[in-house]
């Protein structure tokens, strides 16, 4: 693991909010803020965070996103934070995680298996049902 240099460097830029944020290294947290505001730069922080202060292994860390860019961005940062260890957190898109799941246990999903996306034609159709009820 690389030196906690560039960790502490990019901690003294967050302000006490995001510095809050960072620093809950126990359980879950769900950062939630409008654009370009540095989400992903606190998520970042955090799991450099619960790495370089705990045992926790980088496969035990699991990091949701909305975006593919978000995902690649945080996985970019957290390597040049920490190096090549940054390649074993989970990090995914919220729909990639599930997708996963599914595909990883799909016993427990038999309604699901085997279905195929509905098209734009059913969407409507199931929306406008609903709104009609």
């Amino acid at each position: 693991m690389r030196s906690t240099a560039k960790y502490a460097a990019l901690y003294r830029k967050l302000n006490p909010a995001q510095k809050q944020a960072v620093d809950a290294i126990e359980g879950p947290v769900m950062v939630v803020a409008g654009p370009g505001t540095g989400k992903t730069h606190v998520l970042t922080l955090r799991i450099a965070n619960i790495l370089l202060s705990t045992d926790t292994p980088p496969d035990g860390i699991l990091a949701l996103t909305f975006t593919e860019s978000g995902a690649n961005t945080m996985r970019r940062r957290l390597a040049d934070i920490i190096g090549p260890s940054a390649y074993r957190v989970r990090i995914h898109t919220f729909h990639g995680f599930c997708k996963d799941v599914i595909e990883r246990f799909p016993d427990e999903f038999p309604r699901i298996i085997g279905a195929s996306p509905l098209t734009e034609v059913e969407r409507i159709t199931i929306l406008r049902d609903l709104i009609r009820e």
